[in-house]
């Protein structure tokens, strides 16, 4: 039963960071071009799309978590380690993203270097995003555990 209750936790979980997702980018693309209106719908899907690999890595720190004795070593666990991991990752990733980047050449023409920056960009959120989602969905499964109830 319990197994039963987690996949339904986890299939909330998963549509809630959709809508989350789709609805923060569009309020950062609500100014542009409409032109723009697909990125939400491109990065709604990578986030559904991840957050299934990710459900693994939640599982992780929930284990983990559940190991731990005392509640304030739990808050500790949860507001200052995991953010921190994810934070030093994410820099990390960057990094070795921008001596990638930097290793290719620089167009003459505007245009081209344009869409590779844009390019450049698109990867960097998209790993901000992989790196970001086991994190968000692990406070989501917690917080939904106390309000999803078996029948």
């Amino acid at each position: 039963m319990e197994n039963k209750k987690m996949k339904k936790i986890y299939m909330i979980s998963r549509v809630i960071l959709v809508i989350i997702t789709f609805i923060i980018f569009k309020i950062m693309f609500i100014h542009e071009d409409s032109s723009w209106t697909i990125v939400a719908f491109i990065f709604s899907l990578i986030v559904f799309i991840v957050s299934f690999p990710s459900a693994l890595i939640s599982k992780t720190f929930i284990k983990i978590g559940n190991r731990l004795d005392k509640r304030i070593l739990k808050i500790l666990y949860y507001a200052i380690i995991l953010p921190s991991l994810a934070i030093f990752l994410f820099f990390g990733c960057c990094c070795i993203m921008s001596l990638i980047y930097d290793s290719f050449s620089i167009p003459d023409d505007f245009a081209e270097a344009l869409g590779q920056a844009l390019l450049f960009l698109f990867f960097v959120a998209t790993v901000a995003i992989c790196i970001i989602i086991p994190y968000i969905q692990t406070l989501l499964v917690l917080l939904l555990k106390r309000f999803v109830k078996e029948k």
